[in-house]
């Protein structure tokens, strides 16, 4: 295994690791754990990682070096398993000593940068949307309703983050949308399309389940503050698509204000 010296790079190394994960929807408790087994191989007496869902604080220390401690915030937050588990597979090949630190930071740079393009989360949202739809009962007409719907949703998204609106009310805004989209998508004439089966499929790209999820299991762990930190994260979004959806059908008459 290599001999670590540049401790200021193994403890960026292990900062970057953490912040990809937490960037994109990993466990608190999983995050602070990939984080002390990259530090540990430094072999110092003092390796500590205190995570939250907004930041972290990691800090490397020993008699022989000078104390070495890294703040960092994190402001975005989204879903991508695909970059924790490489994450990991980073993490744990510089465990075993299979690559450098070096390699490890430069291959941790890369996977930071790598992203899905645009055009494929917009369809892959339009995609869900139809999918959803079918999967919950719908028909044909049903799903390409929220094909539609969700090409509305997609379109208010990116006009919410180009305003600046905060996520509640970005999901506010695109909750009502949606709503809005399926009961004038069911008024179309000659043909046959199910307002409730559109707007549940819609809003399904919306619904926090990997952040319900990891409450779960941040809570189970022992994390109490994780775990109810993103079960209050959870609990505003599922409020701000109710809300949104609300407002919507009052809007167009579906329900009774």
């Amino acid at each position: 295994m290599e001999q670590i010296t540049d401790y200021k790079l193994l403890l960026d190394t292990a900062v970057l690791a953490g912040q990809i994960m937490l960037r994109n929807g990993a466990e608190i408790y999983r995050v602070e754990d990939t984080i002390h087994r990259i530090l540990k191989v430094s072999s110092l007496k003092t390796t500590e990682a205190y995570v939250t869902t907004t930041g972290m604080i990691v800090t490397l220390d020993d008699p022989q070096i000078d104390s070495l401690t890294v703040i960092r915030r994190i402001a975005d937050r989204e879903t991508n398993l695909n970059k924790i588990t490489l994450v990991n597979t980073i993490s744990r090949r510089f465990c075993a000593g299979e690559i450098t630190l070096k390699e490890a930071f430069h291959d941790l740079k890369h996977l930071e940068s790598r992203e899905y393009s645009q055009k494929v989360l917009d369809l892959s949202t339009i995609v869900v949307a139809s999918a959803f739809a079918l999967l919950l009962g719908g028909t044909a007409m049903d799903a390409l309703g929220a094909a539609i719907d969700g090409a509305l949703l997609v379109l208010v998204l990116k006009l919410g983050i180009k305003i600046g609106f905060n996520p509640f009310f970005k999901d506010v805004a695109a909750s009502a949308v949606i709503a809005v989209g399926a009961i004038l998508l069911s008024r179309i004439p000659f043909t046959v399309m199910n307002m409730d089966m559109i707007i549940i499929g819609t809003i399904m790209p919306l619904v926090p389940g990997a952040a319900i999820t990891n409450a779960i299991r941040d809570t189970l762990q022992g994390d109490y503050v994780a775990g109810g930190a993103k079960a209050l994260e959870a609990f505003v979004k599922a409020v701000a698509i109710v809300i949104g959806v609300a407002f919507g059908m009052i809007i167009m008459g579906g329900v009774k204000a």
